[in-house]
């Protein structure tokens, strides 16, 4: 049975999912949030499916077994196989919240950027075209490098150099040929990078699937009465199989708040 004051997990392959708890701490400042990135085995969509599966189950387990009364699957690769996983509270995931944003829109032509695995998976074209009542065409393209690439090049204007001009690897022939009326960020490190997406292609809508995630998530809490009740802002814990001053350093750079701690776990064994 879940408490109002039980804590919220989000869970991701890396840093990507600080854009689902920035939206989470701005929509429903006084949720406790324990955050889990698995920096040790980015990227996920370059992993296969069993390991990703089983990747995946080592962070819901860690934060189940911490009592969270909702959890947030911010990685879309992990989205793709969340049914082969075992949950004991309710999820939400980036793929339905970005399929569920787009069905809404009065759009001809979508592109979605992704990792490899989430790209090969079609996954967002199937959800999109289920759930829009428009006959729309759904562009997909896998991005093997990018998700690496925002993780470490955050604040350095040579990485991000590297970023952008992997972006323009990626988007040019969909924005510029193709003519999509809006992108999907198929992966929760791209939101990170937005102010380079619209710099090199000013005026594409981009879909950020946190964005409904958060809402989905107030809308849940509300009905179910599990919105806390505290008056206090709450707290973000973090805990990561990655480099922890890094992440520190991530979670300042995105503008996260009232970060409690930020910890090392022992990663899962893929070896």
């Amino acid at each position: 049975m879940s408490h109002s004051t039980a804590p919220i997990g989000v869970l991701d392959s890396g840093i990507g999912g600080f854009s689902v708890a920035k939206q989470v701490q701005r929509l429903l400042p006084r949720e406790n949030l324990l955050y889990f990135g698995d920096g040790a085995h980015i990227p996920y969509g370059n992993h296969g499916e069993e390991t990703i599966a089983a990747m995946a189950q080592y962070m819901i387990s860690f934060l189940e077994e911490r009592g969270v009364k909702a959890l947030l699957v911010a990685c879309n690769t992990i989205s793709c196989i969340l049914e082969r996983c075992a949950l004991s509270c309710p999820a939400f995931n980036a793929v339905q919240a970005g399929a569920d944003a787009v069905a809404g829109l009065e759009v001809d032509k979508v592109g979605v950027i992704s990792t490899v695995f989430t790209h090969n998976s079609q996954i967002y074209p199937r959800r999109i075209l289920a759930q829009s009542p428009r006959k729309l065409v759904v562009l997909s393209c896998g991005c093997p490098d990018l998700a690496r690439l925002v993780e470490h090049s955050l604040g350095d204007p040579e990485g991000m150099a590297l970023v952008e001009e992997n972006l323009r690897l990626e988007l040019e022939h969909m924005v510029r040929e193709e003519r999509v009326d809006c992108c999907v960020l198929g992966c929760t490190h791209y939101p990170l990078v937005t102010d380079s997406i619209q710099k090199l292609y000013p005026g594409l809508p981009l879909i950020d699937p946190a964005e409904e995630m958060a809402q989905a998530l107030r809308a849940y809490l509300d009905r179910e009465g599990l919105a806390n009740p505290q008056t206090a802002p709450g707290t973000l814990s973090v805990y990561t199989t990655g480099d922890v001053e890094e992440y520190a350093l991530r979670a300042r750079q995105v503008g996260l708040e009232r970060v409690s701690k930020v910890e090392y776990y022992p990663p899962m064994d893929i070896s």
